[in-house]
Order: C-alpha cells, then sequence, then structure tokens
C-alpha cells in the first residue's frame, strides 16, 4: 500500500460503543486536521453493540477516521493485527479504545520512534497513578514473559505500542496470537528480526467498565505464552511465514 499519511493511530474495538466516541473525539482533536498528516483506524473485531455504527458515524464527519469490520469476534491480537497491516502511516500506533491513554502518551511513543523503529510504553516509570488492576496484573504478566520468552522488557502488556511502517509490517505479517499474549509474541518476534525496541515511560488512567478478568485472562495468556514458547522452540519463527501457532 503506497501512501504519504504520515502517522496512523490504530483502535482495536469490541463492544467499545460506551467509550469509543470520546476516544476518537479525544484524539482527533490533538491531531492535525489534515488527512494526510494522520488516520485514525478503526478495528470492530465482530462488536454486538453499536460500535460498528458509531465508528462508521465517525468516519462520515471526519476523512481522518477509517473503519475495519471483523466477524466473528476473534481477540484483540487479531483486532491489533488487522489495524496494523491495514494502516497507511509511516510511523503506526495501537492503543486501548477505551482512553486509558491519552493523546500526550501517544505523542511520546511516536516520538520515539524517531530514534527506534519499535517504541513500546512502560508504566510505573513516569509519575501518576497506574490503576489498581493493572498494577496486580502487570508483575505476574512481564515475570512469565522474561521466563518463558527471555524478553528484557519492563511492560510487556502495555496497551501504547509504535512500529515503523516496516517494523510493523515484518512482525504483524508474522504473528498469528488472537489473544492477550499477542504483545509477547510481538515482541519476541521483533527482537529476532533484530529490531530495536525502546520503552518509554507512560501513565495509565482508570476508565469505567474494564474487561479485565484477572484470574482468567491470566490464565489464558500464560498458556498463550507457553504456545509461543513451543513454537520458538520447534524453529517456527525462523521461517519467513510463520505457521499456525494451533499444533
Amino acid at each position: 500500500m503506497s501512501t504519504s499519511i504520515k502517522v496512523s493511530i490504530v483502535f482495536p474495538c469490541y463492544n467499545e460503543a460506551g467509550r469509543l466516541p470520546r476516544t476518537l473525539e479525544r484524539y482527533l482533536a490533538h491531531f492535525p486536521r489534515d488527512p494526510e498528516a494522520v488516520e485514525a483506524v478503526v478495528v470492530d473485531d465482530g462488536s454486538t453493540d453499536a460500535t460498528f455504527a458509531l465508528a462508521q458515524a465517525a468516519a462520515a464527519g471526519d476523512q481522518r477516521v477509517r473503519v475495519v469490520r471483523t466477524e466473528p469476534n476473534h481477540g484483540k491480537g487479531f483486532a491489533v493485527r488487522t489495524g496494523m497491516l491495514a494502516a497507511g502511516g509511516e510511523r503506526i500506533v495501537f492503543t486501548d479504545a477505551d482512553g486509558s491513554y491519552d493523546p500526550e502518551q501517544a505523542d511520546r511513543v511516536l516520538a520515539a520512534l524517531g530514534s527506534a523503529p519499535v517504541a513500546i510504553g512502560a508504566r510505573g516509570l513516569a509519575p501518576g497513578t497506574t490503576p489498581l488492576l493493572r498494577r496486580l496484573a502487570s508483575p505476574v504478566f512481564n515475570r512469565a514473559m522474561r521466563i518463558a520468552l527471555g524478553l528484557p522488557y519492563r511492560d510487556t502488556q502495555c496497551g501504547l505500542k509504535g512500529f515503523r511502517r516496516a517494523a510493523a509490517l515484518e512482525v504483524f505479517g508474522r504473528a498469528r496470537l488472537d489473544g492477550f499474549a499477542f504483545d509477547a509474541e510481538a515482541l519476541l518476534l521483533a527482537s529476532r528480526l533484530g529490531f530495536e525496541v525502546v520503552e518509554v515511560p507512560v501513565e495509565a488512567t482508570d476508565s469505567d467498565g474494564s474487561k479485565v478478568r484477572l484470574a482468567a485472562d491470566a490464565a489464558r495468556m500464560l498458556a498463550d505464552v507457553w504456545r509461543v514458547r513451543r513454537a520458538a522452540a520447534r524453529g517456527a519463527y525462523d521461517e519467513a511465514r510463520v505457521r499456525d501457532l494451533a499444533g
């Protein structure tokens, strides 16, 4: 896809009718109005509420908004992957549709892409308050990533990450996980492909209606991490096109 778009912001969504409009409003107000300067890519991953209709309405009123619809619901990893591969920007960031990360936090990650091909948010490095559930979950998940996959990052699960276009295509063109552990898979791929990854201090804010279910999500994530470990051990990630991890 040939494009002159400078920045793409990807919003993976599942049943976010109550929060997406406000998040989009804040981001669109913050960034330039030129559609060649920025685009917002909303990926509606099989929502059963009014998310798709609201995203379409936003796109009808603003040329910077583009909507991608996938059915049925696959998972956040699938939605992020779809959006990252569909985005046209030279710098591409994905962030949560619930508004946990404000546009100023995205600015920090985008700025860091000037010095590295991959920039990831790291909570707890910046002043401010991180939501309780995130504070409880992050150390557990990150320790699992360090042990199972050898990832050295302080915060693998932060919902704000950025990639230069070439890195995004390489990483997400190979990624396969549809669930919440997709972040770890993407970072493992970035490492194996030789892309430098920098951590950027960011601050997350609490949002109503959190979908985090600590025990269930942690169990599923750790199972996915084990699948990634097994795939890496058998050399699947060394191939030009990664095999499906179901086996």
